[in-house]
């Protein structure tokens, strides 16, 4: 319950207000003196003060600075007969949260009141949720010893370092990779190293919204827009402003929504759905997307000025089968935060799961895993994780189908069989990647995409 604190000198007055605040589930005190007021902060700690301005000694200002001075957290709502812009500027000066003049519309105490505390509520939610963020940032990291990895961990410093004081003016960053390699974490990582750690974190899933909202949602819009515009709405571009914009799967964001997005990067301003005013936004951002957007540009589904902006920087994420031994560093680490997390004891891989997680290939990669080691920690009955408990498919050992040359029988991998089809393909033109590119019906561009996350060498070795 809500405490208020009612210092006034006209006791018809606060026994008004003390009733009708009652009445509205608040624990009320009273005083009549301002000295008394600043006592009874003292003692009885209210999350709202009603502070009259004029006394016989002490007055209202000097109360505020009194209290203010013990606690800046406590909301002080000045009420005087006396209202003026001069009083009033001073009195927020100081850090009064709003103003009221007598006479007093009850009505307008209540929806002053009410919207004072509710903005306090928000402000210490908002302040938890950062806080909560903040501290999960600390173990963020990205584990992994492969040359891969440790290439990107530098990257990822090297960006974090750059300051050039706006948000807005640092480099866009592009992060590509398969669904399940840990995009999402590499942005997090950007941002918490970054100068821009204590400010906003807005992670946007272009994928999960319904493609007629991303404009909305992304840029806002004004009251009466469209049907369902009851009131206006910010987007989240101006949520994240001074901060970090992440937008995750970028290349699910419908052609209308791009060109607003390309006029933010480079002008750095928005324009919500039904305004005529351009708001300016201080806001960095972070992309990611599993899609080959060189081909997305090349069927039209992605504007190429677009594609140009986003990728100032481009980071690009091995997927886990290309890892070698961090299979069994995640691994381990997973291990050990999910025996903590379900709090079972100790728990260790046999030989067998180690050589199962090396031969398993991971289609859903860094996901996968996690998930994977989750339910055989909460199936294992004893220390031993075995091999059966992880539930992976053991590779194939028969010949290969006539179908399918040098892919093993009832081993139907897709990754596996795309890099067969690249290395056939780049065998066939003795190392011409054009050629390739021809035969498989992809372009130059989406080829060399490929050949670059499985790590295929264009030479005629390669098959």
């Amino acid at each position: 319950m809500p405490r208020i604190l009612i210092v006034d000198d006209e006791p018809v007055l606060c026994k008004s207000l003390s009733r009708s605040l009652s009445k509205a589930g608040y624990e009320v005190f009273v005083a009549t003196t301002a000295e008394a007021g600043v006592h009874c902060v003292i003692e009885q700690r209210p999350d709202l003060v009603l502070l009259d301005l004029k006394f016989r000694g002490k007055d209202g200002l000097e109360a505020l600075r009194e209290i203010k001075a013990f606690d800046p957290s406590i909301l002080v709502i000045i009420i005087t007969a006396y209202g003026s812009v001069e009083t009033a500027v001073e009195a927020m000066k100081l850090g009064a949260a709003d103003f009221l003049c007598k006479p007093l519309d009850l009505r307008v105490v209540h929806l002053t009141v009410a919207r004072a505390l509710e903005g306090r509520r928000m402000h210490h939610r908002l302040l938890y949720y950062h806080r909560r963020d903040f501290e999960r940032a600390e173990g963020l990291e990205l584990i992994g010893q492969s040359p891969a990895i440790r290439h990107i961990r530098e990257v990822v410093d090297r960006i974090a370092r750059i300051d050039p004081g706006s948000a807005a003016d640092l480099p866009t960053v592009l992060i590509l990779g398969e669904t399940g390699t840990g995009k999402d974490l590499v942005a997090r990582l950007i941002h918490w190293k970054s100068p821009l750690a204590h400010e906003p974190f807005v992670e946007v899933d272009c994928a999960s919204l319904p493609k007629h909202l991303i404009e909305a949602e992304l840029f806002g819009y004004e009251r009466g827009a469209f049907t369902d515009a009851k009131a206006s709405k910010p987007g989240l571009v101006e949520v994240a402003d001074g901060g970090t914009l992440f937008l995750n799967e970028v290349s699910e964001i419908p052609l209308e929504a791009q060109a607003k997005l390309l006029t933010l990067i480079e002008k750095k301003w928005v324009r919500r759905i039904g305004d005529v005013r351009e708001r300016p936004v201080n806001v960095r951002i972070l992309a990611a997307t599993n899609r080959d957007l060189e081909e997305a540009v090349r069927i039209g589904a992605f504007r190429r000025d677009l594609l140009y902006r986003l990728k100032v920087l481009t980071i690009e994420l091995p997927p886990l089968r290309a890892r070698g031994e961090d299979v069994l560093l995640l691994a381990e680490y997973f291990l050990e935060r999910y025996v903590q997390k379900y709090k079972t004891p100790p728990k260790r891989l046999s030989p067998a799961a180690r050589e199962a997680l090396r031969q398993y290939t991971w289609p859903g990669n860094v996901r996968e895993l996690m998930h994977v080691v989750e339910r055989a920690v909460l199936m294992a009955d004893g220390p031993v994780i075995d091999a059966g408990l992880l539930g992976l498919s053991p590779p194939s050992a028969s010949a290969g189908t006539p179908d399918f040359p040098g892919v093993p029988d009832g081993d139907l991998n897709l990754f596996r069989m795309e890099q067969q089809l690249i290395r056939t393909a780049l065998t066939l033109t003795q190392g011409n990647v054009s050629a390739a590119a021809r035969k498989l019906g992809v372009t130059r561009g989406t080829l060399r995409y490929r050949m670059r996350k499985y790590g295929i060498q264009p030479t005629p070795q390669d098959g």
